[in-house]
């Protein structure tokens, strides 16, 4: 059940709410370099860090389509209780966003859809390899939608009517009502 590495920020239970944004979260890395902070709202993140080669801090601003999508991780420890992570997942793992840890599996796929829909980013899941692939790819034909079924059988007609039309048929009276008189108040 474990799938790839845990992050650092997986140390303890959070949740940012997909619902009630702009949030701000910060935690602290394992490294020199200090805390990493994450402003998250309606159009992506702001991530405010100091860089690991030169020291120097940035602030780093992300729009939503910067990032591949809300990945789901879960990881087991050795006494068998399984964590489970939500994140933006980003190309370069240091520009990732943390948005839930948890250890109760209840609301972790509503919020992870929720967040899916929120950003408009597919659905990732991390497998055991650590490779992050869409539910479609990672669990095959398990979820696959049927094809839509055709519709009733009867009169298949492009230009659909409403019902309460259908009985009427349409086209033109064939007579033409013109109305022409003169004004009768006086505006002198």
């Amino acid at each position: 059940m474990n799938t790839g590495l845990k992050p650092v920020w997986a140390g303890r239970n959070m949740r940012l709410d997909p619902f009630r944004l702009p949030q701000v979260v910060s935690y602290a890395t394992r490294d020199d370099y200090g805390d990493v902070t994450f402003t998250i709202d309606q159009r992506g993140a702001v991530i405010r860090r100091t860089l690991e080669m030169s020291g120097v801090p940035a602030i780093i601003a992300l729009p939503a389509n910067a990032f591949r999508g809300v990945a789901a991780r879960a990881m087991e420890d050795p006494d068998g209780n399984v964590t489970v992570t939500l994140e933006l997942l980003h190309n370069d793992p240091m520009l990732s966003v943390p948005l839930l840890v948890a250890d109760d599996l209840d609301d972790v796929a509503a919020d992870w859809r929720a967040w899916a829909d929120a950003y408009r980013l597919p659905m990732l899941l991390i497998e055991a390899d650590g490779v992050a692939r869409t539910l479609e790819e990672s669990l095959g034909a398990a979820i696959k939608a049927l094809p839509p079924q055709d519709r009733r059988k009867g009169r298949v007609s492009t230009m659909r009517r409403p019902r309460f039309l259908a009985r009427r048929r349409a086209g033109d009276l064939g007579l033409r009502l013109v109305i022409g008189g003169q004004e009768i108040i006086s505006r002198e």
